[in-house]
């Protein structure tokens, strides 16, 4: 994992790039660019409150009704909650799962077999952790994966979450395409709740 300090859109991307680059891939039966392992690109973005005029004016305002302010209320009223100048940290985790595979499809052998294992070992224990959650377990066991682990926060609490499923039309590849509409509703099943703290 590798960390770096970007302050804008062109420095943000240029580590997106970089790590698109850095990403572990290789051609098996099924995909000439097969993923080898899962990645995650998180951006944790720090910000807080510039003091803006419309500060300044309300200071002055007198009678505290806010009637100067009517025709920006909706702004004036999100950005007048945050006057002790914290600093407000959010989080976006972007994934990108390897895909399951089936050997008897991929022809993998040696290294790329025992990749295909572990990246089918570590879907099996998310899709276990979002089914669980889906269901409103008590208990949901985060620790059987790094995966799950980094993704604890994302699933389980304070957050929104999208989930995108790729899947192929091939009837070569039924197995798999109904595995994963199968992830896909569990994923569904999922509730969170973002709030700001």
């Amino acid at each position: 994992s590798n960390e770096t300090i970007v302050t804008g859109l062109d420095s943000l991307l240029s580590v997106l790039f970089a790590g698109e680059k850095n990403r572990s891939v290789a051609a098996t039966g099924m995909n000439e660019r097969s993923s080898r392992s899962h990645t995650i690109f998180r951006i944790t973005v720090e910000s807080r409150r510039k003091r803006t005029r419309l500060d300044d004016e309300e200071d002055e305002d007198d009678d505290g009704d806010g009637s100067d302010f009517e025709a920006d209320g909706d702004a004036r009223m999100s950005l007048s909650n945050d006057d002790d100048g914290a600093v407000r940290v959010s989080t976006l985790n972007l994934v990108d799962l390897a895909g399951s595979e089936s050997v008897r499809h991929t022809g993998a052998t040696g290294d790329r077999q025992k990749e295909g294992g572990k990246i089918n070992q570590s879907l099996l224990t998310l899709s276990r952790v979002i089914s669980n959650l889906g269901e409103k377990n008590k208990h949901i066991n985060f620790r059987d994966s790094k995966l799950t682990r980094i993704l604890q926060p994302s699933l389980s609490g304070n957050a929104r979450m999208a989930v995108i499923c790729c899947a192929t039309p091939s009837e070569l590849y039924l197995e798999e395409t109904r595995s994963t509409l199968q992830f896909a509703s569990r994923a569904k099943l999922v509730k969170t709740r973002a709030q700001v703290n």
